[in-house]
């Protein structure tokens, strides 16, 4: 028989050794909602459910319908093309990334209270567009990965309302490269930074019958001041290195959910999220040396809108062994046409997911193929970055989560 903390151990060293190193990928925008594949096979509608350890990121009050020790680990592993047509150039990224989570959620022996950890990666974009392509002097390759550590505590205040809220500590790692010079061949432009931000998230969770259920979840904004160093390289007189800095905003957000049950095995919950993407504005590369901060490059306008996820889900469970799940989710876009460009080459998207899980004794094993397609967008020639032409993509996922129980 497994030992069921030996078993645990063993889930969370996994977890560690296998994201040492891996990069991170945008997902709508490049904010990361697939954090758990029950919630992911829903489209995310989930935030009313909430009936597993990933009830930690997702609302941290659905934690107080746990019983005992639950820890879980998995991986969203994604595949995205990226198509760039204009009568000046054109340009395609295909690119593999993927992204751990970890949960885990206990009662300690306790009536009313819970407390869970999450461990996963809500924020991040990896894009790839390589030196000889018409955006290589605006950005070759760039990576963004924004790690969530957040211990939670839930609460039960009656058999029917539960609260819950999470100190969220994020760790922060970008680079950026792109083409220095066309005038001096083989010149490069390098930055590295870290930083460390602070937020929080709140949920509540409300029952008042075995058929119905309303969620409400709040995150924060944080900040997040990226320090390193930023380097040219081959770039004859300009070559050089300093300490340079970039001070980064993200969005609070809100979600607010309902599930419905029309009877014990069957689920359907629909959810609508709002991100204040309008926070983030500027973003100004820093540096006491001029090459570095005089560069026009190293101002980033975004000046993105906030936009809205729309989400449904449902779920089927055949036997006490198996489930089915199925979701759908409109996300809006965020990036206007004036500030549109390879870095995130956002637009409306449409996500269709399905879903089965599997669950015996004190194991379950969730899993959930993902496909989300955008809709094409033709960027005006007014776009002042260069970006303007015809932009396609799709993306397919595939998402796993492993459960122990004890």
């Amino acid at each position: 028989m497994i030992n069921g903390k030996r078993a645990a151990l063993f889930l969370a060293t996994w977890y560690c050794v296998w994201w040492v190193g891996q990069p991170s990928a945008p997902a709508l925008g490049f904010r990361n909602p697939d954090q758990g594949a029950a919630a992911t096979a829903q489209g995310e509608a989930f935030i009313a459910q909430a009936d597993d350890a990933s009830a930690a990121y997702y609302n941290p009050a659905g934690l107080t319908q746990l019983t005992g020790t639950e820890v879980a680990a998995g991986s969203y592993l994604l595949f995205r093309d990226v198509q760039f047509r204009a009568p000046g150039g054109r340009d395609d990224m295909s690119k593999f990334d993927f992204l751990p989570h970890l949960y885990a959620a206990s009662d300690f022996g306790l009536e009313r209270w819970r407390f869970g950890l999450a461990v996963n990666v809500p924020y991040g974009l990896s894009v790839d567009w390589g030196r000889t392509g018409p955006f290589a002097y605006l950005v070759t390759e760039a990576n963004l990965m924004v790690l969530n550590l957040a211990p939670v505590v839930a609460y039960r205040l009656t058999d029917e309302l539960s609260l819950g809220a999470g100190l969220n500590i994020y760790y922060g790692d970008v680079f950026q490269k792109f083409e220095y010079s066309p005038l001096i061949p083989g010149s490069r432009f390098r930055f590295d930074g870290d930083g460390v931000g602070v937020g929080a998230t709140v949920g509540l969770r409300w029952q008042p019958h075995h058929q119905h259920a309303l969620a409400l979840v709040y995150r924060s904004p944080f900040r997040i001041e990226f320090d390193g160093r930023a380097r040219t390289f081959n770039a004859g007189p300009f070559t050089t290195a300093a300490s340079a800095s970039a001070t980064f905003q993200f969005p609070q957000s809100l979600a607010v959910g309902y599930a419905f049950w029309p009877n014990p095995k069957l689920k359907l919950e629909t959810n609508i999220e709002w991100t204040n993407w309008d926070l983030l504005n500027t973003v100004r590369l820093r540096s006491a040396n001029p090459i570095i901060s005089g560069d026009p490059r190293s101002t980033v306008p975004f000046h993105w809108e906030d936009s809205f996820f729309y989400e449904f889900g449902v779920q089927y469970r055949m036997t006490d062994e198996w489930v089915l799940r199925g979701g759908y989710i409109f996300s809006e876009n965020s990036v206007p046409d004036r500030t549109f460009g390879p870095l995130v080459p956002d637009s409306d998207r449409h996500v269709f997911s399905i879903g089965v899980g599997f669950e015996h004794s004190r194991l379950s094993l969730d899993v959930a193929y993902q496909y989300s397609l955008s809709e094409d967008r033709t960027v005006p020639a007014t776009n002042p970055i260069g970006a303007a032409g015809r932009w396609e993509s799709d993306a397919h996922a595939i998402i796993l989560t492993g459960t122990i129980r004890f």
